[in-house]
Protein backbone atom coordinates (compact mmCIF):
# COMPACT_ATOMS: atom_id res chain seq x y z
CA UNK A 1 0.00 0.00 0.00
CA UNK A 2 0.77 3.60 -0.70
CA UNK A 3 2.94 4.49 2.92
CA UNK A 4 2.76 8.16 1.72
CA UNK A 5 -1.35 8.19 1.75
CA UNK A 6 -1.50 5.73 4.51
CA UNK A 7 0.30 8.58 6.84
CA UNK A 8 -1.40 11.04 5.34
CA UNK A 9 -4.57 9.58 6.55
CA UNK A 10 -3.28 9.10 9.73
CA UNK A 11 -2.05 12.52 10.13
CA UNK A 12 -5.51 13.56 9.55
CA UNK A 13 -7.25 10.98 12.15
CA UNK A 14 -4.63 12.44 14.96
CA UNK A 15 -5.47 15.60 13.85
CA UNK A 16 -9.29 15.37 14.33
CA UNK A 17 -10.23 16.28 10.76
CA UNK A 18 -13.83 16.93 10.15
CA UNK A 19 -14.32 15.72 6.98
CA UNK A 20 -12.42 12.48 7.51
CA UNK A 21 -16.06 10.46 7.22
CA UNK A 22 -14.25 8.62 4.10
CA UNK A 23 -11.75 7.02 6.78
CA UNK A 24 -14.15 6.11 9.69
CA UNK A 25 -16.50 4.33 6.61
CA UNK A 26 -13.52 2.41 5.27
CA UNK A 27 -11.88 1.99 8.30
CA UNK A 28 -15.03 0.57 9.66
CA UNK A 29 -15.64 -1.48 6.41
CA UNK A 30 -12.51 -3.34 6.54
CA UNK A 31 -11.94 -3.97 10.45
CA UNK A 32 -9.83 -6.80 11.59
CA UNK A 33 -7.51 -8.10 9.07
CA UNK A 34 -7.61 -6.38 5.96
CA UNK A 35 -5.09 -5.28 4.32
CA UNK A 36 -6.09 -1.31 4.86
CA UNK A 37 -5.92 -1.44 8.21
CA UNK A 38 -2.75 -3.72 8.53
CA UNK A 39 -1.46 -0.68 6.44
CA UNK A 40 -2.45 2.19 8.92
CA UNK A 41 -0.63 -0.32 11.51
CA UNK A 42 2.52 -0.61 9.60
CA UNK A 43 2.94 3.01 8.99
CA UNK A 44 1.39 4.68 11.97
CA UNK A 45 4.78 4.60 14.16
CA UNK A 46 6.23 5.90 11.11
CA UNK A 47 3.94 8.74 11.07
CA UNK A 48 3.73 9.51 14.55
CA UNK A 49 7.66 10.62 14.00
CA UNK A 50 6.77 13.65 12.52
CA UNK A 51 4.14 15.07 14.84
CA UNK A 52 4.20 17.39 17.13
CA UNK A 53 1.86 18.15 19.28
CA UNK A 54 0.24 21.14 21.05
CA UNK A 55 -0.89 20.52 24.43
CA UNK A 56 -3.88 22.19 25.79
CA UNK A 57 -6.05 19.38 28.15
CA UNK A 58 -2.75 17.07 27.27
CA UNK A 59 -5.50 13.93 26.63
CA UNK A 60 -3.75 12.84 22.96
CA UNK A 61 0.07 13.20 23.38
CA UNK A 62 1.46 10.69 25.62
CA UNK A 63 4.08 12.19 27.98
CA UNK A 64 7.35 10.35 26.92
CA UNK A 65 6.81 9.25 23.86
CA UNK A 66 5.77 11.96 21.43
CA UNK A 67 6.87 15.18 20.99
CA UNK A 68 4.99 18.07 22.65
CA UNK A 69 7.45 19.99 24.71
CA UNK A 70 10.97 20.64 22.91
CA UNK A 71 11.83 19.36 19.37
CA UNK A 72 11.69 15.74 20.57
CA UNK A 73 10.44 12.81 22.67
CA UNK A 74 10.93 13.46 26.34
CA UNK A 75 12.05 9.63 26.41
CA UNK A 76 14.98 10.56 24.53
CA UNK A 77 15.76 13.84 26.78
CA UNK A 78 15.67 11.96 29.42
CA UNK A 79 16.65 8.04 28.54
CA UNK A 80 17.48 7.36 32.23
CA UNK A 81 14.49 8.55 33.84
CA UNK A 82 12.25 7.28 30.69
CA UNK A 83 14.15 3.19 31.53
CA UNK A 84 13.42 3.83 35.20
CA UNK A 85 9.38 4.93 34.77
CA UNK A 86 6.43 2.68 35.46
CA UNK A 87 4.23 5.05 33.29
CA UNK A 88 6.11 4.85 29.86
CA UNK A 89 2.83 4.94 27.93
CA UNK A 90 0.61 8.26 29.96
CA UNK A 91 -0.75 11.08 28.76
CA UNK A 92 0.97 14.23 29.57
CA UNK A 93 -2.88 14.98 31.07
CA UNK A 94 -2.29 11.82 33.21
CA UNK A 95 1.68 12.90 34.41
CA UNK A 96 0.24 16.64 35.16
CA UNK A 97 -3.36 16.82 35.48
CA UNK A 98 -2.84 17.60 39.30
CA UNK A 99 -0.66 19.99 38.54
CA UNK A 100 2.87 17.96 39.71
CA UNK A 101 4.58 15.44 37.79
CA UNK A 102 2.66 12.81 39.17
CA UNK A 103 5.64 9.34 37.95
CA UNK A 104 6.87 6.83 39.88
CA UNK A 105 10.16 4.68 38.97
CA UNK A 106 11.31 1.46 39.55
CA UNK A 107 14.48 2.28 41.96
CA UNK A 108 15.93 4.99 43.75
CA UNK A 109 17.42 7.97 42.12
CA UNK A 110 21.18 8.15 41.85
CA UNK A 111 23.42 11.34 40.82
CA UNK A 112 22.15 11.04 37.26
CA UNK A 113 19.14 10.20 37.70
CA UNK A 114 18.56 13.52 40.18
CA UNK A 115 20.28 15.26 37.37
CA UNK A 116 17.47 14.62 34.57
CA UNK A 117 14.46 14.87 36.89
CA UNK A 118 15.84 18.25 37.92
CA UNK A 119 15.82 19.21 34.48
CA UNK A 120 12.50 17.46 33.45
CA UNK A 121 11.05 19.43 36.54
CA UNK A 122 12.72 22.66 34.69
CA UNK A 123 11.29 21.83 31.16
CA UNK A 124 7.52 21.18 32.49
CA UNK A 125 7.49 23.86 35.65
CA UNK A 126 4.42 26.31 35.05
CA UNK A 127 3.17 24.25 31.88
CA UNK A 128 -0.58 24.69 32.51
CA UNK A 129 -3.76 21.90 31.50
CA UNK A 130 -6.22 23.77 29.75
CA UNK A 131 -10.07 22.14 28.76
CA UNK A 132 -9.30 22.53 24.74
CA UNK A 133 -7.97 19.54 23.25
CA UNK A 134 -4.88 18.96 21.85
CA UNK A 135 -3.95 19.55 18.26
CA UNK A 136 -1.04 17.98 16.09
CA UNK A 137 0.79 19.44 13.74
CA UNK A 138 3.40 18.25 11.17
CA UNK A 139 6.76 18.82 12.69
CA UNK A 140 8.83 18.15 9.07
CA UNK A 141 7.09 21.01 6.86
CA UNK A 142 6.96 24.19 7.66
CA UNK A 143 2.94 24.90 7.48
CA UNK A 144 2.69 22.33 10.09
CA UNK A 145 0.32 20.34 7.82
CA UNK A 146 1.05 16.98 6.26
CA UNK A 147 1.23 16.85 2.33
CA UNK A 148 1.94 13.67 0.38
CA UNK A 149 4.67 16.50 -2.26
CA UNK A 150 7.20 14.98 -0.23
CA UNK A 151 8.46 11.32 -0.13
CA UNK A 152 8.38 9.45 2.95
CA UNK A 153 12.11 8.22 3.67
CA UNK A 154 14.64 7.83 5.90
CA UNK A 155 16.15 11.59 5.07
CA UNK A 156 12.35 12.95 5.96
CA UNK A 157 11.28 10.76 8.75
CA UNK A 158 13.91 10.47 11.88
CA UNK A 159 13.81 6.70 11.83
CA UNK A 160 16.10 6.60 14.63
CA UNK A 161 17.04 8.94 17.50
CA UNK A 162 20.43 8.92 18.80
CA UNK A 163 20.21 8.90 22.37
CA UNK A 164 22.29 11.75 23.51
CA UNK A 165 21.00 14.10 26.24
CA UNK A 166 22.33 17.13 24.57
CA UNK A 167 20.47 16.51 21.48
CA UNK A 168 17.27 17.52 22.59
CA UNK A 169 18.42 19.90 25.64
CA UNK A 170 21.05 21.93 23.27
CA UNK A 171 19.08 21.81 20.12
CA UNK A 172 21.59 19.52 18.05
CA UNK A 173 19.15 16.44 17.61
CA UNK A 174 21.12 13.77 15.07
CA UNK A 175 19.39 10.70 13.66
CA UNK A 176 21.18 7.41 12.97
CA UNK A 177 21.68 6.45 9.42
Amino acid sequence: MNECLLSKWIFKLERGDENILEIKVFTAAYRGGSQFRKGLQAVKEKCLRGLKYVVRNGKKARFWLDVWLGECPLKICFPILYDACLQQTWSVYQVLHEGVVDLTFRRAFGERELLEWEQLLGMVEGFVLTHEADSVNWALEKTGVFTTDIPLSGAVFPWGYQQRTHGCLGGILTFED
